[in-house]
């Protein structure tokens, strides 16, 4: 099914989502004239100040200034994207997105899911009376591994009888196919012609942990020996609703808890399932499976920050490297947490403690150290050949990154570790090549002032491309305005570099839920003329939707240029301020300009 929902639909999806009725199924909101106050969920307050307006069918928190309708308060809550908002929305409101524009195809595809949905979830609870309505040895083994009832009943642990058809034949009287349970991948076909039974039960004596999608919807199955039977885990195979490189376990709880749009990753079940037990609930796994690029996209698009906490032995090691390049890849910040004595997480968390482990994760190394770290444990640096060795390997990684001043920083970071002069560094690694870093940085590099290494003035085919991007930006906002909320943390009025421009946006985001045309033109008059040219300029030939994350990054830079071009104009008046205090902030803006930069390149 395409993620498309027509005017009409999502206007019935409002309509039948009362805004003061879906609030209050997260908040404990409390009448107050004619609108109903309670605290603020999106920043600490001890005086309610987050009000629901039930005529208008809005919010606003007058503490924090988030404010909207039910739509962007789903996505706020829930933390989910502008689709999967609506998709929410019209689940609890029980109208059924097939009433959508879809083909026939596509109709009996999201009929199959459903299906297949209801077989999983009933399966699920299959498993959780299996292990809960009786004492039994799965139950002891959880219990020892430290997992409270509270635990078990929240991640829908179960257990999977030691039998071969037990499942199959609760779901068959449930009036389920074959065919459907087989799909689902929780029967399998009997290869053996000399036996009776065609099919057999997938899950045999396991411990169960169900699979959520992002909407929490049972998915697929992992299943866990209570010994050391291999193999010692089994994921449900691919299916209609499951496919391992797109779904990441816990997700759906990790997104409602990202911690400074931080998440954790993983390797297993039952460091997910400590870690949440534990409070520490930004904490996702991959199901026994490497990292893919299409796992990074989605954690893309829940945090900025991934920290990779996986297990200490040569295969964690080799996972965890394999990991910071494809997380690297789609712009992530990625960091790397060590637990001490080689533990793995489920194991430090019962031992030292959530405060220790916290402790940990603020330690974490950044990629760069982590990979000098690795290599050294494998070298011997006392000796001249493990020197050039060391050089040789980390020249590979030199040559990936992209940010001259990390490259810098890295080339100094090695001539520390190693005692070896950092042009000598420079030469074993680039060769020949003179201006390694030069290169690199070419657009940013004056050629007029010796002291200034950071930057030319703007180029016209920047500005114009820069003011270009505005304009297009603010009419993206003009037209489609349910987009505001989803952009308003990612750029300020204040990045815009026409004043005009800066204005219309501030009007904007101070009034997006309650938004109308004319009375802003009534509001801010003077900028009336602008709003009418942005409104005329015609955007059709252009994807706006894919392009307006490359828009907020252009206009970002161009405002980190003219910023760097004031400090700029500060050094060269060394006699009336502190010239190592303006290198320092240029350097720092200039670090922010080409991370920008560099995701600019990769989108």
């Amino acid at each position: 099914m395409k993620n498309f929902f027509s005017d009409e639909m999502v206007q019935k999806i409002q309509e039948n989502s009362e805004i003061v009725s879906v609030i209050a199924s997260y908040l404990d909101l409390q009448p107050s004239g004619s609108s109903h106050k309670a605290l603020c969920p999106f920043h600490n307050e001890k005086t309610p100040s987050f009000t629901v307006n039930q005529e208008k069918q809005i919010f606003k928190c007058f503490g924090c200034g988030e404010a909207g309708n039910v739509i962007s308060f789903i996505m706020k809550a829930e933390n989910l994207d502008f689709v999967d908002a609506l998709k929410l929305l019209a689940e609890r409101a029980n109208i059924s997105i097939e009433n959508t524009s879809i083909s026939d195809k596509e109709r009996e595809e999201i009929n199959k899911k459903t299906l297949f949905y209801e077989i999983n979830r009933i399966a699920g609870e299959y498993f959780y009376h299996k292990l809960t309505k009786k004492n039994n040895q799965a139950i002891n083994y959880l219990n020892i591994r430290g997992l409270k009832s509270k635990t078990i009943k929240s991640f829908g642990l179960g257990y999977a009888l030691d039998s071969w058809n037990d499942l199959m034949q609760h779901l068959t009287g449930k009036g389920f196919s074959l065919a459907d349970i087989k799909e689902c991948g929780l029967i399998r076909q009997n290869t053996k012609l000399n036996t009776k039974a065609k099919q057999y039960d997938s899950f045999r004596d396991r411990i169960m942990f169900p699979i959520f999608d992002i909407r929490g919807k049972v998915v697929g199955f992992g299943g866990r020996t209570l010994d050391d039977t291999l193999p010692k885990y089994i994921n449900s195979p691919e299916t209609l609703v499951f496919s391992k490189s797109n779904v990441l376990y816990s997700l759906n709880i990790a997104r409602k808890n990202t911690k400074n749009r931080k998440i954790i990753l993983v390797e297993g079940y039952m460091d997910v399932i400590l870690l949440n037990q534990a409070g520490i609930k930004n904490t996702v796994a991959t199901l026994g499976t490497s990292l893919t690029n299409q796992h990074a996209k989605i954690l893309n698009k829940y945090c900025d920050e991934v920290i990779i906490c996986f297990d200490n032995d040569d295969a964690g090691k080799k996972a965890t490297l394999r990991s910071i390049d494809i997380l690297d890849a789609v712009g992530l910040d990625v960091k790397i947490c060590i637990l001490d004595n080689g533990m793995d997480p489920d194991d430090f968390i019962r031992l030292k403690g959530e405060q220790e482990f916290s402790y940990m994760i603020d330690r974490a190394l950044g990629r760069v150290d982590y990979i000098m770290l690795t290599a050294k444990k494998n070298i011997n640096l006392n000796t001249s050949d493990g020197k050039i060795k060391f050089i040789r390997e980390m020249s590979i990684l030199a040559k990936r990154l992209k940010n001259p001043v990390e490259i810098e920083l890295f080339l100094q970071k090695i001539e520390k570790e190693i005692g070896v002069s950092y042009n000598a560094i420079k030469q074993e690694i680039f060769g020949n090549d003179a201006k390694p870093l030069k290169s690199l940085n070419k657009k940013y590099t004056s050629t007029i002032n010796s002291n200034n290494k950071y930057i030319n003035p703007i180029t016209i085919i920047d500005r114009k491309g820069s003011i270009i991007a505005e304009t297009q930006f603010i009419k993206f906002l003009l037209t489609e305005r349910e987009n505001i909320a989803k952009v308003i943390k990612e750029i300020e009025a204040e990045d815009f570099t026409i004043t005009s421009h800066k204005k219309i946006i501030k009007y904007l985001y101070n009034n997006y839920s309650d938004f109308d045309m004319d009375t802003m033109m009534e509001e801010i008059s003077l900028e009336k003329k602008t709003i009418q040219e942005i409104m005329q300029i015609d955007i059709q030939h252009t994807n706006i939707r894919k392009n307006v994350s490359v828009y907020i990054k252009k206009i970002k830079r161009n405002c980190l240029i003219e910023e760097l071009q004031r400090q700029q104009k500060l050094l060269e008046d060394t006699n009336k301020h502190n010239k190592k205090e303006v290198e320092d902030k240029l350097l720092e803006i200039g670090m922010r300009m080409l991370t920008i930069n560099t995701e600019i390149q990769k989108l």
